[in-house]
């Protein structure tokens, strides 16, 4: 059975196609594509049609009617679309919002399949289906790259798995897609949907983030304390983010170290959280570690400004940041942190050990950022200098 098909319709005239392509015009600076349809309000028609060539005295008094008339005949000819009703008190003909049809291609360029490795053969199938898109190919792409390179054998945590995956690759070095954070998001059938065939498929287990107000392991603290004792020292190591603070942690028990207690920091919470820290609870001084990005290096320095009388320093994890600047690459910074002034890249990378500053510096200036989980497992359980500072 042939599909049906409406006549084509004739282009609209003169005046109303100047308005269209106005309103095409102030879409696409905000980012339209004309692929898909868009929303314009009555604000923006106002001042595409001020951009239309008319006589003065038309523009003065009689803008808004002839918007009225080009809209109408646009929206004879499926240009627009919108409801006539309007909500606000204006005695005005214009609808408060306006859709833009698509007036674009949509037809979508399927990449030829990469050679498979066998682990990753189920992608097959998969790879030029219609809801398969660009970046769940370039995930499969990657993950079929790290199985070709012969990886290791040791379990990690998920998000240092994925920077192991995805760390490398350009499409996962973007702001938008940062590599440590992929499966957290990409959730695509048939493989990356069912988490215990994923953390199989990569040899990873997923991290919890403990609970604020659990005691941990050995020498219980207050009840309601944030972090736990993991030896006899009396400094204290906040770290930023939850998978790196299970890695440390666990590798803190099966090692011996000075450190006397440990905590996940939970961003910038950090900043705030020191004011619960009590002389009563025995700690001298605060190393920490996050990532090497703007926001990273801020809330130690946040956290410095509620500095207490009795603690002696908040200074960097140097063995940590040493592991991270060595073996972490670069992704791109967020877009707010990507344009730091060079003063403020300069004084919040001072807080550093002497020998990261300059690096950590024309890191921030090139607009890119370090996740702290590039210190993985499998480099804590492997070297040894990472915790000799950490007294």
């Amino acid at each position: 059975m042939t599909e049906r098909s409406d006549p084509p319709q004739e282009e609209p005239g003169k005046q109303a196609a100047k308005l269209l392509e106005k309103l095409r015009a102030r879409a696409a600076e905000a980012g339209w594509t004309g692929t898909r349809r868009t929303t314009l309000t009555a604000k923006d028609l106002l001042a595409a049609g001020r951009e239309v060539s008319l006589p003065p005295e038309l523009q003065r008094s009689y803008l808004r009617d002839l918007l009225m008339e080009y809209l109408e005949e646009l929206k004879a000819h499926r240009k627009v679309i919108y409801s006539k009703s309007r909500t606000d008190k204006e005695k005005s003909p214009l609808p408060l919002e306006v859709q833009l049809m698509p007036f674009r291609s949509t037809a979508r360029t399927v990449p030829p399949e990469p050679v498979w490795h066998s682990a990753m053969s189920w992608a097959s199938p998969y790879w030029g289906r219609h809801y398969t898109t660009p970046p769940i190919r370039a995930a499969y792409s990657a993950m079929n790259n790290w199985f070709l390179g012969a990886p290791t054998g040791l379990a990690l945590p998920i998000r240092e798995r994925a920077l192991k995956i995805f760390g490398g690759d350009p499409f996962f070095q973007q702001a938008k897609h940062p590599g440590e954070k992929v499966f957290d998001d990409l959730k695509p059938k048939p493989m990356l949907s069912d988490p215990t065939q994923l953390m199989r498929l990569i040899n990873a287990f997923q991290v919890d983030p403990p609970l604020l107000t659990r005691a941990f392991d050995t020498v219980p603290l207050d009840e309601e304390s944030g972090y736990h004792r993991t030896g006899p020292g009396r400094g204290l190591l906040v770290i930023e983010n939850a998978t790196t603070y299970w890695s440390v942690s666990h590798m803190l028990k099966h090692i011996d170290h000075g450190l006397g207690h440990v905590a996940w920091g939970i961003g910038n919470t950090f900043t705030a959280s020191i004011g619960s820290l009590d002389r009563r609870d025995g700690i001298s001084h605060v190393v920490y570690f996050g990532d090497l990005d703007a926001t990273g290096l801020r809330i130690p320095l946040g956290a410095l400004r509620r500095r207490l009388p009795w603690l002696d320093s908040i200074r960097p994890a140097v063995g940590l940041y040493d592991m991270l600047l060595r073996h972490g690459r670069p992704g791109k910074a967020m877009p707010k942190e990507a344009r730091i002034a060079p003063a403020e890249a300069r004084r919040i990378t001072d807080w550093l050990a002497p020998q990261h500053r300059v690096r950590a510096e024309a890191l921030l200036l090139r607009g890119e950022r370090l996740a702290q989980e590039w210190v993985s497992l499998d480099h804590l359980s492997t070297e040894t200098d990472w915790y000799a500072d950490m007294r």
